[in-house]
């Protein structure tokens, strides 16, 4: 975990951070408030990139990425996906199903990462550093900053609460909307923000264990009972993800609702 923060410290410092303060959104966010065009809500103060590692591998998309950092990755990767693996199981067996309903459901799993750096930004009151969503998949793995916060989820229907920044090579379990949905409500995926920071850097490593692009989901079978009738299911992951692409900052109840009209009849029931 440490060499992974180390490597994305050092590739933002050397490719990233001149790139981003000279982008059109920092240099409007320096300018006197009666001048900047920057409308709050609409966009995130972060900058990121996205690592494919299963079914298919991008890093190749890299090249300054060398090949000991690669062999890092892979390893740390290893280790992410048997913690998902392992927690799939236990949040099946939880539900009082078979252990690998998670599992088999999102074979061949599609896993990937998101490295984001939310640096320090003048006008944090205008923007934040990624607006309140949902995640679409499974199980996300996040290794954070150990210094600036920043992260904070939404409890129930009362209140934001921050996850400040840990040290001791802590993992946070996140839950994404195909685990609600397959569960039926009884997990509920994590309405979550970042707010951005005047000083310091935000480190962000997030591993997603996530249904494969054809994978059916739906409400387990001893799922449904009344409140899992609210879900959508069954349906193609690929599809939930290209309609969450245009949605992702809106009502994930809303979501569910269209999933289900939108795709709930192109593939049978059992």
């Amino acid at each position: 975990m440490e060499e992974v923060k180390r490597f994305v410290y050092a590739h933002y410092d050397e490719h990233l951070k001149d790139r981003f303060y000279a982008s059109d959104l920092a240099k409007d966010l320096q300018l006197p408030a009666e001048e900047s065009k920057t409308v709050s809500g609409e966009v995130d103060w972060e900058t990121a990139y996205f690592i494919r590692h299963r079914p298919a591998n991008n890093v190749a998309d890299f090249p300054e990425i060398p090949p000991a950092t690669r062999e890092m990755l892979d390893a740390y990767i290893g280790q992410m996906v048997s913690l998902a693996e392992l927690l799939a199981e236990c949040m099946s067996l939880n539900l009082g199903l078979d252990g690998g309903l998670v599992r088999d459901t999102f074979t061949p799993p599609f896993v990937g990462t998101k490295v984001a750096m939310y640096p320090a930004c003048p006008r944090p009151d205008l923007v934040w550093g990624l607006r309140a969503h949902t995640d679409a998949g499974g199980i996300i793995l996040l290794l954070q900053d150990d210094v600036v916060g920043g992260l904070e989820f939404f409890r129930g229907d009362r209140e934001w609460v921050p996850v400040g920044p840990t040290k001791g090579s802590r993992i946070f379990v996140n839950i994404g909307d195909q685990l609600e949905v397959m569960s039926g409500g009884a997990y509920r995926s994590v309405l979550h923000r970042v707010a951005a920071v005047a000083e310091g850097r935000r480190l962000s490593v997030a591993t997603f264990y996530n249904p494969g692009a054809d994978a059916v989901v739906a409400p387990a079978a001893t799922a449904r009972q009344p409140a899992a009738q609210l879900y959508p299911g069954p349906y193609r992951f690929g599809d939930y993800l290209d309609y969450y692409q245009g949605t992702k900052f809106a009502d994930k109840a809303a979501r569910f609702q269209a999933v289900k009209e939108l795709f709930g009849s192109r593939i049978p029931h059992d």
